[in-house]
């Protein structure tokens, strides 16, 4: 193990501290409210260095703690203008890229995902099914294992960039909450969903992946303001003139904030608007709704030519639960051409053009004799 450099900070944000400033209490820029679901603990205001941060995340030698650095720095200016100046970037500017490869990388940087490749790497040798040790790839277990080290993070971290190309046609706007309940984060804010995939519920693939169709995410700016990023052949978002849009209907800011809660490990975070009550409220109401991020690995009997005797094919699936909560917001609606798309096969699942595929869920077909 690498030994801690000098001057080298051990306490990694997986959430930036700048964006946590966002929420802080009173603008103060210094403390945040906290609300801990295993502890079932509120506190009003917590210093925002000891939130959403776990000590060597990134490796102890600082070289990707230091990458980090640099990417919030370039991205904080971006998405203060956003709230401040209800500004966005200009479609397939550099700030527009800035701004999609600072979403992807806070997904990939939760600490859930690191969590996510070990419990596969612990389940995939005793899966239960007919595949024998010889039919499963030698290096899966060890590929797994070595994303989870200091080295690998490093390069699927810096390595992501290659996935904003995939990205830039979704279309952004801002969703501006005229509510008196503020938007709320979590630790694990960026919200990955998908009401078109919700609605058709194909067999197999996961409904947050990169390139999917119909792919949305949510990410709150500040206790006002949303940014909303999503595909535009299967939705709409206001008229197509305003880049932002205003929601008065507290049910659907409700459940932009339930989400919150659906996609986090423990902790959910806000301003000085958010009541005890009202987070205790959503708490609750998220009881009832399955939790996002529960890994899971199945495999699937595959067809095969009927004279192919001594000879069958399985895939093994290996994904995280989604997002389903029948989310329905106030001026997001469904384009309707969007109704005639067919999903025959994992291919058509896929937008136009991606470069890759599966990124969020991995498939491996076997075919042993």
């Amino acid at each position: 193990m690498a030994q801690q450099k000098k001057n080298t900070p051990k306490n990694h944000h997986f959430v930036p501290q700048f964006f946590q400033r966002f929420f802080s209490y009173e603008n103060n820029r210094k403390t945040i409210g906290m609300f801990n679901t295993k502890l079932n603990e509120f506190k009003t205001q917590v210093p925002i260095p000891s939130q959403l941060s776990i000590d060597n995340l990134y490796g102890s030698d600082g070289e990707l703690e230091k990458w980090l650095s640099k990417l919030e720095a370039d991205s904080a200016p971006i998405f203060r203008t956003m709230w401040e100046k209800e500004k966005l970037p200009i479609a397939q500017s550099q700030d527009h890229s800035k701004m999609l490869h600072f979403l992807i990388i806070l997904d990939l940087r939760n600490p859930i995902r690191f969590k996510i490749l070990n419990s596969f790497a612990q389940k995939l040798p005793n899966t239960k099914s007919k595949i024998s040790e010889g039919n499963v790839s030698a290096d899966m277990i060890p590929g797994l294992q070595e994303q989870q080290s200091d080295k690998g993070k490093l390069h699927s971290l810096k390595s992501a960039e290659a996935l904003v190309g995939d990205l830039l046609n979704l279309k952004f706007k801002l969703i501006k909450n005229a509510t008196s309940c503020p938007f709320i984060i979590s630790d694990n804010p960026l919200i990955m969903y998908n009401q078109f995939l919700e609605k058709r519920k194909p067999q197999f693939g996961s409904q947050r992946d990169f390139g999917i169709k119909g792919l949305q995410f949510f990410l709150p700016l500040n206790d006002s303001y949303m940014l909303a990023v999503y595909d535009s052949e299967i939705y709409k978002l206001g008229n197509k003139k305003e880049h932002v849009v205003t929601i008065n209907d507290k049910r659907g800011i409700d459940q932009l904030n339930l989400l919150q809660f659906l996609n986090s490990e423990t902790t959910v975070n806000f301003s000085h608007r958010a009541t005890e009550h009202y987070i205790r409220t959503i708490y609750e109401k998220s009881k009832k709704f399955k939790k996002a991020n529960e890994d899971f690995i199945n495999v699937h009997e595959m067809k095969v030519p009927k004279e192919s005797e001594n000879f069958t094919a399985q895939m093994i699936e290996m994904g995280v639960s989604d997002l389903n909560i029948k989310l329905s917001l106030q001026k997001l609606n469904f384009i309707t051409k969007s109704c005639a798309i067919k999903l025959n096969t994992i291919s058509d699942l896929y937008r136009k053009d991606v470069k890759f595929k599966g990124y969020m869920h991995v498939v491996y077909t076997i075919t042993p004799i």
